[in-house]
């Protein structure tokens, strides 16, 4: 049973991530990747390498209409392997306090294809 209870909107923006470490807050791991969907709740992204999970994970996402993007703290909820393009998809629930305009910029994807909240 999918447990999602907020709308997914698909984006395919560019996600440059960190691994936070469990112990203390030295980073251990960047990468890149590209975002799949988000919803205010979390997002879906494909990465190189497969995330641990659960882990601590700062995000940078590119959106074109703010040239610093958005920084969102997240956790790793799942990592399955996307076999036929050699990547991995991991599931990310966003926490602690969320910028105040997030929102606002799934808003700007909604005339992107929606994804149902159940699917």
């Amino acid at each position: 049973m999918d447990k999602r209870r907020a709308q997914r909107v698909v984006s395919e923006l560019k996600v440059s991530y960190t691994i936070i470490a469990k112990v203390d807050s030295t980073p251990f791991e960047f990468g890149n990747s590209m975002m799949c969907d988000i919803s205010r709740a979390g997002l879906a992204m494909l990465v190189d390498m497969p995330v641990p999970v659960p882990m601590l994970l700062q995000m940078q996402l590119s959106i074109p209409t703010r040239p610093s993007g958005l920084f969102v703290l997240g956790k790793s909820v799942y990592c399955v392997p996307v076999e036929e393009l050699g990547m991995y998809r991991v599931g990310v629930k966003f926490v602690g306090i969320l910028p105040s305009d997030l929102e606002e910029i799934i808003r700007e994807f909604q005339g992107s294809r929606r994804l149902p909240a159940s699917a």
